[in-house]
């Protein structure tokens, strides 16, 4: 018997196809048959049972003979390719040797021959590419089904207990009063409480993230300050409030601060403390356990022609920005790129309002008449407070750790570096630490903006007027709660979503190219 060094020596053609041996064809073959008998066993019963059932429900026909023809056919299509495409044995490599054809006979060669073709390739079954692409598929089909299975059984339902199964009761009569829904009637449509609800929802959630962010941020650095008593009063706010269920906070800040807090209460014979200006009856602010008001700006005329030149003013600020950026790059000279930029976009917004005439004017808040009301300026509720300052401290908590962790990922030659040249703590944090730390922190900052606004739905507790108390109260009073809930769920997802995607933006903005 010839060596595989004898063999490698004989001339071969170097087009020849890798061949399997027949037994590796014939097994690859009758695993195809066996997936085919299965699938044909299946799809045959499930077709009869939907059949002898007298099955009335066209999708479930529709999928049956889907079973039955169609992937049967494509179960015969893959055993005819498997028949002409399964190549070279893996047990056969893996001895070191291959086998090719020269064109009349077989011959056998090392796998390190430089004349052997490449493997041959294997039987669908058998290829990852293949599995990879059918698990997808499958996976795809599982969740389409269950989706379906799940909706219906809730149609079913909803036929057995009368509910309607369309969203024509949006537009019937709430029936309800809205805390604050200045505007709202009872007889309004649902559909607007709805959108209240909503507004309220966004309002929370924007303020929510605001104090999440600006306190945590704070405590975060506090947390590696070289002061102990500042590192260890920052340490005891994070690892007290985020081990406390948000719930537990908010309804702390409603009970302690306003239920049962030390503010006056607002009613005729007992009204709320009113803060005003020295020489004036103009109140700067109002406060009570109830409500809480401070100045607001009234629009008056030529509001819309003001915004399009706050618009513009805007757009020769970042002009003014870039131009001083230039200017630094080319001369080395400071660039003062905010003192200009924010200077002349003040100073354009003030000449454009006195040319105006004033398109805002100053709303003071009073108490009405009756004692009962704040007319003017800006007021709020004790529980759309209880809930923002709740969530806003709680989430600051989650914020300041991770602040705290970025800092601590940034390289610590780069602090040693921004000392070695002078810079202060405060600027070594502004231009050095920072700027390299939210590349790291802007992820998981995106998850706790995330839960944040989910968490609004907790003003419940605190009779804030969110969409889904809004959605709670529709409930109880028998409008139907399957589309009531599809619409919390799309609202809050998108609202997730459209968050996720600008702070994922500004995070790609941020991220150091490579070049």
């Amino acid at each position: 018997m010839s060596s595989p060094a004898d063999l490698a020596s004989t001339p071969a053609d170097l087009t020849a196809v890798p061949s399997a041996p027949l037994s590796r064809r014939v097994l690859a073959l009758l695993a195809d048959l066996v997936i085919l008998a299965l699938v044909a066993a299946i799809s045959v019963w499930q077709l009869g049972l939907r059949l002898l059932d007298d099955y009335s429900d066209i999708p479930e026909l529709a999928l049956a003979w889907v079973f039955l023809v169609a992937v049967p056919v494509a179960v015969v299509a893959i055993v005819v390719i498997d028949a002409a495409r399964i190549g070279q044995t893996p047990g056969m490599a893996a001895a070191g040797i291959r086998t090719i054809h020269d064109g009349t006979t077989k011959r056998a060669l090392p796998t390190d021959d430089p004349r052997v073709p490449e493997p041959g390739i294997p039987a669908l079954w058998r290829d990852v590419r293949v599995l990879r692409l059918v698990a997808q598929v499958l996976a795809v089909i599982v969740v389409v089904a269950l989706i379906r299975w799940m909706f219906h059984n809730l149609i079913v339902r909803m036929d057995e207990v009368g509910l309607p199964k369309g969203f024509d009761f949006l537009e019937s009569p709430y029936g309800v009063a809205l805390r604050d829904a200045h505007g709202f009637d009872v007889r309004d449509p649902v559909w607007r409480g709805l959108l209240i609800g909503l507004q309220n929802t966004v309002v929370a959630s924007v303020v929510g993230i605001l104090i999440a962010t600006v306190v945590g941020l704070f405590v975060g650095i506090a947390r590696l300050s070289s002061n102990w008593l500042v590192a260890k009063g920052a340490s005891l706010y994070v690892e007290s409030l985020r081990n406390i269920p948000p719930l537990v906070v908010i309804i702390f800040f409603g009970s302690a601060l306003f239920t049962f807090g030390p503010f006056p209460r607002f009613n005729p014979t007992n009204p709320p403390w009113q803060g005003t200006f020295f020489g004036s009856d103009s109140n700067w602010i109002i406060v009570s356990r109830d409500r809480w008001a401070i100045p607001s700006l009234a629009s008056e005329s030529n509001v819309g022609v003001f915004w399009l030149l706050v618009l513009a003013a805007a757009i020769i600020a970042v002009a003014v920005w870039q131009w001083r950026t230039r200017r630094n790059n080319a001369t080395g000279e400071p660039h003062h790129r905010v003192l200009w930029s924010v200077g002349v976009f003040a100073v354009i917004v003030v000449a454009c309002f006195a040319a105006l005439g004033g398109p805002y004017s100053w709303s003071w808040p009073a108490v009405s008449e009756n004692g009962r009301r704040v007319v003017g300026g800006f007021s709020t509720n004790s529980g759309y407070m209880a809930l923002t300052l709740g969530l806003g401290l709680y989430t600051a908590s989650f914020v300041a750790e991770i602040i705290r962790g970025s800092i601590l990922a940034v390289p610590k030659g780069q602090t040693e570096a921004a000392t070695s040249v002078a810079l202060k703590s405060s600027q070594r944090y502004r231009h050095v630490v920072l700027p390299q730390a939210q590349r790291i922190a802007i992820p998981p900052y995106i998850s706790e903006c995330a839960n944040l606004i989910k968490n609004t739905s907790l003003g419940l507790a605190v009779a804030y007027p969110d969409l889904f108390l809004v959605v709670v109260t529709a409930w109880g009073i028998n409008f139907p709660a399957p589309q009531l809930i599809l619409i919390v769920v799309i609202v809050y997802v998108s609202i997730n979503l459209i968050v996720s995607a600008l702070l994922n933006v500004y995070n790609r903005s941020i991220q150091l190219k490579e070049r």
